[in-house]
């Protein structure tokens, strides 16, 4: 049979790995964080640059709060998962862009840090935005169907909004993290 939604049948013997009591799951949140924070430090042989990086899933998860307040939407595991799938993917971008920004250091010294910085970011830009676009768009049949599929629905809309915040992440917050003048391109 099918309950209606909210609801949901277990055995008092089974083991609820959710634990929505003790709200253990965030925990994973934080773990995800460290283990992203440590891998960072080691790509980039730096301390800072991943805290730049790690700085970036705040500026995500507020598109996902934004997006669950405006629509009113009911946060669920749907919400959860996007908080997963958003630090993974805003990681993944400012990544990109450091980690070319670092190679450029080395190769060309001889530049200032904004040009290096400037050819780092509109080399890295076209596959960051691709990666963004193709996900909301893939995530957008979810949004279609309703809030029939629940799980599916606060996932998708949950996820867009997170991954429409973290560009503003890309565009504003990372060049003013490295301290970098930004300066009209003509």
């Amino acid at each position: 049979q099918q309950l209606p939604i909210g609801y949901r049948a277990y055995s008092p013997n089974q083991k609820d790995r959710w634990n929505r009591e003790n709200k253990t799951q965030y925990y994973y949140l934080f773990l995800i964080i460290g283990i992203i924070f440590f891998v960072c430090s080691i790509l980039l042989d730096s301390l800072r640059q991943p805290i730049a990086i790690i700085l970036m899933i705040p500026i995500s998860f507020v598109g996902v709060f934004l997006t669950f307040y405006a629509f009113e939407i009911n946060f669920d595991q749907g919400g959860y998962a996007s908080f997963i799938l958003l630090a993974g993917i805003s990681v993944n971008s400012a990544l990109y862009i450091l980690n070319d920004f670092n190679n450029l250091k080395k190769d060309r010294p001889n530049l200032s840090l904004n040009t290096q910085y400037q050819k780092a970011f509109l080399s890295k830009i076209t596959p960051v935005l691709i990666t963004i676009l193709t996900t909301i768009f893939g995530l957008i049949p979810f949004i279609w169907d309703g809030q029939e599929e629940v799980f599916w629905f606060s996932f998708a809309a949950g996820s867009i909004g997170g991954l429409v915040f973290s560009l503003i992440g890309i565009f504003l917050y990372l060049p003013l993290f490295m301290k970098l003048k930004i300066k009209k391109i003509s």
